[in-house]
């Protein structure tokens, strides 16, 4: 790959984890479940970085399923910790690509391994929160378009007692 077309790339990689902040904050949620491929998991482990989300307890652990459960009660207001719902403003930075073997893909699918920082702020009647944390997106671009198929946010204090995640990071 050459010079241009990974600053290409790294262009389009960037703006799409642009466009994911900005849908989630706008709270445009259907939108950004859209973002997802059919087997995405979203995860937050707790208490370290390399948990086991199989055998410990995580912050969010959402298959893809879960995800679009997630996404229907925030849109139907039954998501009681939505009420009134937290604004939230993300800043993604340090946005770094490797490319990733193809396996499992379709041909011509090309997936990448992203690592990025975020910080959330969030802001309740009250109450004002700052998220911030390590990001891993697994993408595969399919037809010219990302797919999120993995999403990992490591908080950088969820070994301590936090307040409760129930919107998106």
């Amino acid at each position: 790959m050459s010079g241009i077309d990974e600053l290409l790339e790294q262009q389009r990689v960037e703006q799409f984890l642009f466009l994911e902040a900005r849908l989630i904050d706008g709270r445009r949620f259907a939108e950004w479940e859209a973002l997802w491929a059919e087997d995405g998991i979203y995860w937050v482990p707790a208490n370290g970085d390399d948990t086991d989300p199989h055998s410990q307890v995580s912050l969010i652990y959402d298959n893809r399923s879960r995800i679009h459960n997630r996404v229907e009660r925030y849109l139907g207001g039954k998501a009681i910790s939505q009420q009134p719902p937290p604004r939230t403003v993300h800043l993604v930075s340090n946005v770094t690509i490797e490319r990733a073997a193809s396996e499992g893909t379709v041909d011509g699918d090309v997936s990448l391994v992203v690592h990025s920082t975020v910080q959330v702020a969030e802001s309740r009647p009250g109450v004002r929160v700052d998220w911030v944390g390590r990001v891993v997106h697994h993408l595969v671009e399919c037809q010219g378009a990302f797919r999120i198929v993995f999403k990992k946010v490591v908080l950088v204090d969820n070994d301590q007692e936090l307040t409760t995640i129930d919107f998106l990071l």
